[in-house]
């Protein structure tokens, strides 16, 4: 398991936050997820041989934000 910090830009809310939670923890390899909306911060946790930084990003970029790693 692999635990990354990624910056995200465009969250306003809990609402984001939890959007971006739920998408996150969707994804199959994806265990825990942390978002702090007000520090622009996305912590997850995830089996780096089956899912990567790249495809966490995508899948948030896909919610309208930017990611980026931290």
């Amino acid at each position: 398991m692999k635990t990354t910090t990624f910056n995200v830009t465009g969250m306003t809310c809990g609402g984001c936050a939890a959007s971006v939670k739920r998408v996150l923890l969707r994804q199959e390899a994806v265990k825990d997820v942390e978002v702090d909306y007000t520090a622009n911060r996305v912590t997850a946790t995830y089996d780096e041989q089956i899912i990567n930084e790249e495809a966490i990003m995508d899948a948030i970029n896909k919610l309208g934000y930017q990611a980026g790693l931290a």
